[in-house]
């Protein structure tokens, strides 16, 4: 009988064991494709039972749609990386729900203080605030609604659509990282918010007027960000506090290049020169905003990153570091300046370019465009609307400050945070 024990036992472990392998160490099955086991159910109608609206059927987990309410995990979560597979029923007309994140308290109506992130067919990669949870977005896609029910809210209107037909399956990837919640669908990242309120709650997902069926709802807890893990702002939107300017025109005089103006960092793009922060910062996830003013001639201008002090070059005007392009039509390829080390994809570099991987997804003139850079040792990633452009890696890894161009031309910039990286 030992015996037996014994090997039943080693076959679990073997067997957990392997599921770990293949969904990662962390990782935990929300849903286990069986039963409901360590959910809960709020409908408005408490006649209503949960298998009335909720129900396993094939591994799937099909909600009815009706009536509204929503289906909570039982243990309550901060930090972590959320993976939800969706799709609507096929043959049946989609309609709405959402992902429920950080739920406080009891309902309210029929939702709860919480933030969702939209499943509404056409409408996913929404972001909203409900019964006071805080969050925010960039100033042309954040919103504040009233309705009758719900009262005030806010939202963050998605960058762009990434979802599939109406019964294909779609995957969201929700990574909720202390203040910062970043939503990607299929890939690609849709949309984020700051400065979310940071709170141990339940996991959510509606019932709210069409059958959805869910596959996968997979949760990775994440460590809470640190004090050296929280976001910077570069760019207050008041003034150029913690900048400082260089151009070789001894008498270039930084207001005349460049300048504040209702939140905005405005750019003349003359004299040539640099705008550059006082501080250093070595491993971070850099984010701003930036447009070629509606009406102007857009030309070209650089993120520098790892500027490193000594000698300029190219008439003395750039110093020696990376050079992430933001020329027009060309954002998010990779100049090295001053011979940098660093190694881009062999099939894309000549010199010291290196092209994108993708074709150019830049928004239309006078539109704003989302720059990212992430350097983590001797990596660096660029991103462009959410989309990586670019890959270095061999990266010389040292503090440094970094730089906003001024190139000829016209430019504006907003939203510049940082959020160091440990190693």
């Amino acid at each position: 009988m030992r015996l037996i024990v014994t090997l039943l036992l080693a076959a679990a472990c073997v067997c957990s064991t392997a599921a770990a392998a293949e969904n990662g160490s962390d990782a935990i099955d929300l849903f286990n494709g069986k039963n409901l086991d360590g959910w809960s159910c709020f409908t408005i109608d408490p006649n209503v039972k949960m298998e009335d609206v909720w129900s396993v059927k094939d591994g799937l987990l099909v909600c009815k749609g009706e009536p509204l309410g929503y289906l909570y995990t039982n243990k309550d979560y901060e930090t972590y990386q959320l993976v939800v597979e969706w799709r609507w029923a096929p043959g049946k007309k989609p309609g709405n729900s959402g992902v429920l994140l950080r739920i406080a308290g009891d309902p309210v109506s029929f939702l709860p203080k919480c933030c969702e992130a939209q499943l509404m067919s056409g409408n996913a990669g929404d972001m909203y605030g409900f019964h006071g949870y805080s969050l925010k977005g960039p100033a042309d896609r954040l919103k504040e609604i009233e309705n009758s029910q719900l009262g005030k809210f806010v939202g963050v209107t998605k960058m762009k659509s990434a979802e599939k037909e109406p019964g294909e399956w779609n995957r969201y990837e929700i990574s909720a990282d202390g203040p910062t919640i970043t939503l990607v669908i299929n890939g690609q990242e849709v949309n984020r918010a700051t400065d979310c309120d940071v709170l141990a709650g339940k996991i959510g997902l509606q019932s709210e007027g069409a059958e959805i069926h869910f596959r996968k709802v997979q949760l990775t807890p994440t460590p809470k960000q640190s004090k050296q893990s929280k976001q910077i702002v570069l760019f207050n939107g008041k003034d150029l506090s913690g900048w400082s300017f260089r151009s070789p025109d001894s008498n270039a005089k930084i207001e005349d290049t460049f300048s504040v103006k209702d939140g905005v960092l405005c750019c003349t793009g003359t004299p040539v020169g640099y705008l550059q922060t006082d501080k250093k910062y070595t491993d971070y996830a850099l984010k701003l905003e930036w447009r070629w003013p509606r009406g102007s001639e857009p030309g070209n201008n650089g993120v520098l990153l790892r500027v490193l002090e000594g000698e300029h070059f190219y008439g003395n005007v750039w110093p020696k570091c990376i050079e992430a392009q933001l020329f027009h039509r060309h954002a998010g390829e990779i100049l090295t300046i001053g011979e940098f080390p660093l190694k881009g994809d062999p099939d894309r570099t000549e010199g010291r370019h290196t092209a994108n991987a993708k074709p150019c997804n830049e928004k239309p003139l006078g539109e704003w465009n989302e720059f990212e850079a992430i350097l983590q040792g001797d990596r660096l990633t660029l991103k462009v609307n959410g989309e990586v452009q670019n890959v270095a890696t061999e990266v010389k890894d040292a503090p440094a400050t970094i730089a906003l161009q001024s190139e000829g031309a016209p430019i504006e910039f907003r939203n510049i945070v940082l959020r160091p990286l440990d190693q």
